[in-house]
């Protein structure tokens, strides 16, 4: 059974920044903090966060800088309508940071080589057909929460429909109460 987000969720021309403003307060509350500390991995996604946070508030960034975390957490959360970089970011530093059993379950499950979760540097993926996604889809759910896992496919469509697209479909079934790999 899908959850309210997945219910609610529109599936046509998701983008990052409209799956952002979807999620529910605490999974931005904590891809905001996970941005924040992937910095040594990503500081140009942090400098970008405050930017941002600097632009909507009509801040200077050296201010927004000094600020403590929880307050740029929180206005990244509340304030800030992020566009699709910095949406993509955010989306990005959650899974990586808090949900890379599930990245790699997934990749397994589709027999994509990773480390870790993480699709090696310079590898391009050929669209994933749709049942094995909702394959792939299946196990997750098993192993899983129904919302953790709506979220991460949802990502992936928003952030890559070229290789993803079929997710469309996937999250569609899932919605449905139909979807058997």
């Amino acid at each position: 059974m899908a959850t309210p987000f997945l219910v609610s969720l529109p599936l046509e021309g998701l983008t990052p920044s409209r799956l952002w403003s979807l999620l529910p307060a605490e999974v931005r509350t904590l891809a905001a903090r996970s941005l924040y500390a992937r910095d040594r991995e990503d500081p140009a996604a942090r400098q970008l966060a405050d930017a941002v946070i600097a632009r909507t508030l009509r801040f200077r960034e050296v201010a927004v800088r000094k600020l403590p975390l929880d307050r740029r957490v929180e206005y990244l959360t509340r304030a800030v309508r992020p566009d699709d970089s910095l949406g993509s970011s955010l989306l990005l530093a959650l899974h990586m940071e808090h949900r890379r059993p599930m990245l790699a379950a997934f990749l397994d499950a589709l027999g994509v080589p990773n480390e870790n979760g993480a699709i090696a540097d310079g590898k391009s993926l050929a669209p994933q057909p749709e049942e094995r996604l909702a394959a792939a889809a299946e196990r997750l759910l098993e192993d899983f929460t129904a919302e953790d896992v709506e979220v991460y496919l949802a990502s992936l469509l928003a952030m890559d429909a070229d290789t993803w697209g079929a997710l469309a479909e996937v999250l569609a079934r899932l919605r449905g109460g139909t979807l058997v790999g």
